[in-house]
């Protein structure tokens, strides 16, 4: 015989699937139907997506809070740049690399760094580990500052070549899926059990047998990895960095918010805080000019008083009429409701 409650979740999961698949579609068409405005616009959420998910997985379940995104992301950036226009910073063109492989490499760059300082980080606790990270992105940003012969100092860095900027938003589209779609799998398996486990008492998780340096150090590399894939993106479509464009704390701030509004702990809470932010920012810039960001600062504190769940817990509250899913069942997020 037929559960009709679990028909219910099942056409909803069914659902969910296709309207990701318009959303993508959508996307996908962007830059073919509207002006390279937009399409920029589109592509600095696609990036913002990208850092909201990639920080979450590492806040949002491992529990770790970090106020260092950005030297990943900046990381990212520079090393791509390096890549693609190595004269640039007076390297030999021989080190050149096609736009991808160099987005790739300085993604992999900045994985390394994580894996050379988590071990040195983790030994912090609590609001020591955020002030830590944040300690880290600010040392990378002086050096490459004082390094102009790298970085172009204040003045930047020009990138020239690769491809067109069709290409790299269809690019940068694949990859925000790839990340998504990585990082739903990575938190629904052994791994993200972990991840939780510590999230909720790194103690009692401990006393169970979890190694809770492995499940950290894990999110922490696989986290920056996407940092700086988003970095490289940014790097190689705007064709100019610089350390403070890239390393400045703005862009942990934006991730923050990002994942503030959405909805921290879910898969959806990301995708969700990216797209509220990026149409208010614009929305209110074109409204209030200047004060944008001030207004931006009061709306946020609004909703972690009044929506502490964000956008998506707002969302699920309205539509979870139904009933919600039994002990252990997934939920639409990919948690259960034991999480």
């Amino acid at each position: 015989m037929m559960d009709p409650v679990a028909d219910r979740w099942a056409a909803a999961g069914r659902r969910g699937k296709v309207g990701a698949a318009l959303v993508v579609l959508l996307l996908a068409a962007v830059p073919l139907v509207t002006t390279p405005y937009i399409t920029e616009i589109v592509l600095t959420g696609l990036v913002l997506v990208m850092l909201g998910v990639s920080w979450n997985m590492l806040a949002g379940y491992a529990g770790q809070i970090s106020l260092g995104h950005a030297a990943f992301f900046g990381l990212g950036a520079f090393v791509t740049a390096w890549l693609v226009s190595p004269s640039g910073a007076g390297l030999p063109e021989s080190i050149a690399q096609p736009a991808l492989v160099a987005i790739f490499v300085g993604a992999l760059v900045a994985a390394l760094l994580a894996l050379l300082v988590g071990p040195i980080m983790f030994r912090l606790r609590g609001h020591y580990f955020a002030i830590g990270t944040l300690a880290l992105a600010t040392i990378i940003q002086l050096i490459l500052v004082d390094q102009r012969q790298y970085t172009g100092g204040s003045t930047g860095y020009f990138i020239t070549g690769g491809p067109d900027d069709l290409v790299m938003y269809l690019v940068a589209l694949a990859l925000t899926l790839v990340t998504v779609v990585v990082t739903y799998a990575v938190v629904e398996s052994r791994p993200g059990l972990g991840m939780k486990a510590i999230h909720d008492d790194e103690s009692a998780a401990s006393s169970l047998g979890v190694n809770p340096l492995k499940y950290k150090m894990f999110a922490f590399v696989l986290s920056s990895f996407f940092a700086g894939l988003a970095g490289g993106l940014y790097a190689q479509y705007t064709a100019f960095i610089s350390p403070d464009s890239t390393l400045g704390v703005v862009w942990t701030i934006d991730t923050l918010v990002v994942v503030i509004l959405g909805g921290m702990g879910t898969m959806a809470g990301p995708l969700l805080g990216a797209a509220l932010f990026i149409v208010l920012d614009n929305f209110l810039s074109s409204i209030v000019g200047g004060l944008a960001t001030s207004v931006e600062g009061a709306l946020i504190i609004l909703f972690v008083i009044f929506l502490p769940g964000g956008l998506y817990g707002f969302v699920r509250d309205r539509t979870s009429d139904e009933r919600p899913p039994a002990s252990g069942e997934p939920s639409v997020d990919g948690r259960s409701s034991d999480d």
